[in-house]
């Protein structure tokens, strides 16, 4: 049974939105304080730091730590850290409880589905082959030289270039300021920010947004127009 859906495609955030990746970004980036003699942060911290790449997210960690974040010692850990997420991607990263679900059954519906996200791009191609093996996603794209990261609209340009379809036809689920922030700068574009993600429902309210989701169900219903 098919069921009617109120986008054409829904574009995901991935870290937070679609898979918690905290276990393991949190371990690249104190693998990459321990070689400056810091010591390791909790991922409760780590939570708040990303959002913007992981070279932001290193940034916010040795400030936390009183780490100078200019020059070698910067590049140093920078490199440390891509070495080593590099080689442990998704070793403690799972998807969010009902996202694997939701994905076929959109896939199922016939929606486009995508990703969007600032880490990396291969890294974010490695992620989704390994966790969601049977979703069919038309567009999977992180953080190239070539194109700036969100909020900056022209992320998705080569979404509507590939798929022909226009803002109005696209919902975009994330977990974050950012996410929202993107969202918003483009007109008619749909948009639900999950609070199962990197920021509390609390911090989201903050920030002045209010199309919220607290559980798979509200997210499906959103996608659906309550159908």
């Amino acid at each position: 049974m098919h069921h009617i859906v109120r986008y054409p495609a829904v574009i995901f955030d991935l870290d937070g939105t679609l898979v918690n990746t905290i276990p393991d970004i949190t371990a690249a980036i104190n693998a990459a304080l321990a070689t400056a003699g810091a010591v390791p942060l909790d991922s409760d911290r780590v939570k708040q730091l990303v959002g913007r790449g992981l070279a932001n997210a290193l940034r916010g960690a040795m400030e936390s730590s009183g780490l100078e974040t200019g020059g070698e010692l910067f590049s140093s850990c920078l490199s440390v850290l891509s070495d080593y997420y590099g080689r442990h991607p998704y070793d403690g990263s799972f998807p969010y409880p009902g996202i694997l679900e939701l994905l076929e059954k959109l896939q199922r519906d016939g929606v486009v589905l995508g990703v969007l996200s600032n880490k990396t791009d291969s890294l974010v191609a490695d992620i989704i082959a390994a966790l969601f093996p049977r979703v069919s996603f038309a567009f999977v794209r992180g953080q190239r030289l070539d194109r700036p990261m969100k909020p900056a609209p022209s992320a998705l340009d080569d979404f509507f270039t590939l798929s022909g379809l226009d803002p109005a036809d696209v919902c975009y689920v994330g977990d974050s300021e950012v996410d929202w922030q993107f969202a918003s700068r483009f007109s008619g574009m749909g948009s639900v920010i999950v609070s199962w993600g990197f920021r509390s429902r609390k911090q989201l309210e903050e920030a002045g947004i209010s199309c919220l989701a607290d559980t798979i169900t509200e997210l499906e219903e959103a996608i659906y127009g309550g159908l």
